[in-house]
Parts: C-alpha cells; structure tokens; sequence
C-alpha cells in the first residue's frame, strides 16, 4: 500500500512540475523575452502623456543601469560601498546527542548546529541611472525579498572575537532579532556564522516591473497586474534568459521522470 501512496504522490509532482511549473517559467521566460528594454527618458515621456488621462498610471516596463542609495552605507560584514544589502547572523554550537545504532548501542555525538539570531537589510532608497544619465527612484520596503541580491560576505567568528554591541548600533539599519531557544547540556558555544548579500555601488541591474509616478518622483515597483514578473537582478538579460530555458527543460524532464518512477511504484505495490 505504501508504494502504491508513494506512487501517487510522484506522479502529482510529476504532473505538477511538467505541466504547471513549466508553465509558469515560460511565462516568465515570454514576459522577459516580449519586454523591450526601456530608456528612463522613454518612461517618462510616457508617463507625461497619461498624466491628463489617469493619474494613478503604471507601465510594466523593462531598464537597465546602475544602482546607488541617496545616501552613502557600508555593508556591515564585507565593509564594501553597498546600495542595498541584507544580512544574517547566526550562533553555531556544538550539541551533545544520544545516537543508537542498528544493534541497539547508544553512544554520545557532538553535532554541529547553526541557529538565527538577526536578520536586517538597509534602510535606504535607491536610485537606478541608465546609460543616458537618466534617474528613477526604486521600491525597497516590503518587496526587497525578491531582489536577486549578490552574496558579498560568508564567514565565521570565533566566539570571543565578535562584539555584538557594535552590530546593532547603526539606528538605519531595519533589522528584527531572534532571541533563540537555550542550550541544553553537553551543547558548547563555537562563534558566529554571518552571511551577507548585497547590490554594491554602481553595480549594473536588469529591472523588469512597473514604472509610476509617486509624490511627483518617477519609481519602479513590483507589478499590479497578477501574473506579471517582477525582477531585480545583477544578472544581465542573456543570463536570465539562460537560466530560465534551462529551469523550463529541467521542470519537463524532472516531471516525466517522477510520474515515469510513480507508475513503476504503484505497478511494484500492486504486484506485491
């Protein structure tokens, strides 16, 4: 009865990710290949010529350019010049398990554990400037999870070299903190794992979402339209488009192999 369950439940993925997740990469696949790229000054002109019309006004758009924040911040882990960034601690421990093995012995195991202790990402808005000169102002609040960041730091500190007081004392910073569960007997503290991603200063993005006008100033935010993609990226468009025929292919043939294993499966179950 088991395989036949299994059995099922593979072939659902199957069909899930050959058919529905396939879909939904093509669609973002077209959305990005159908999209010309837009100069700031295009975006604008637009906007100036729906302005009489409608003054609430999106145009799903696709720019590229460079990033920076309106005002100057360094990353806190890597210290490199930072336009946007996110960061992560984590406390790494030693546990004292109890492991049993297939003839009964129980025997003590140290395990190695991470556990979050903070998370924040910077608090400034961000400009993006095109070839032409040209400026528009982005989102970060509330939709900076879908920013395609780069990793910019991954490291460990030794318990006693990290100073925790200095870590938080940048009042831009928006981060929330995880107080943690306590040690339990036999754990022994080992240091600090911190991991940072970040768009540093000037570095090229490829933007793909809607272009509106807000208290006067021209912005770029996620899409209203349902179904429409919204990207923030370091990578170019010829990687994205690379990387999304290659998700495409890997869905539909990662589909067929699991229904191809759940019907062996149920076929193995009914035998049985």
């Amino acid at each position: 009865m088991a395989f036949v369950i299994i059995g099922l439940l593979l072939i659902a993925l199957g069909v899930y990710l050959a058919y529905f997740q396939r879909r939904k990469t093509g669609d973002a696949l077209l959305d990005i290949q159908a999209t010309q790229t837009s100069t700031i000054a295009d975006v604008k002109e637009s906007m100036a010529d729906m302005a009489s019309i409608s003054d609430t006004y999106r145009e799903y758009c696709e720019l590229k350019g460079t990033v920076k924040s309106k005002n100057p911040q360094k990353a806190p882990f890597s210290q490199k010049d930072a336009a946007f960034y996110k960061a992560e601690t984590y406390r790494v421990y030693e546990e004292e398990q109890i492991v049993t093995d297939s003839e009964g012995n129980r025997t003590k195991k140290l395990v190695k554990k991470e556990e979050k202790i903070s998370e924040e990402e910077s608090g400034e808005e961000l400009i993006l400037t095109d070839a032409n000169g040209d400026s528009i102002n982005m989102e970060t609040v509330g939709v900076s999870g879908a920013f395609d960041l780069v990793k910019t730091a991954d490291r460990f500190e030794p318990v006693n070299s990290y100073n925790e007081n200095n870590f938080f004392q940048n009042p831009r910073r928006r981060f929330t903190s995880f107080n943690g569960g306590g040690f339990g007997s036999g754990s022994r503290m080992l240091g600090y794992r911190m991991v940072e991603y970040a768009f540093l200063t000037g570095q090229r993005l490829y933007l793909l979402g809607d272009a509106y006008m807000n208290a006067g100033q021209l912005t770029f935010g996620k899409p209203t339209e349902k179904g429409k993609q919204y990207i923030v990226t370091a990578k170019s468009e010829e990687e994205l488009v690379s990387s999304k025929e290659s998700a495409k292919k890997a869905a539909f043939f990662g589909g067929i192999a699991c229904a191809v294993i759940g019907v062996i499966m149920i076929i193995t179950g009914i035998v049985k």
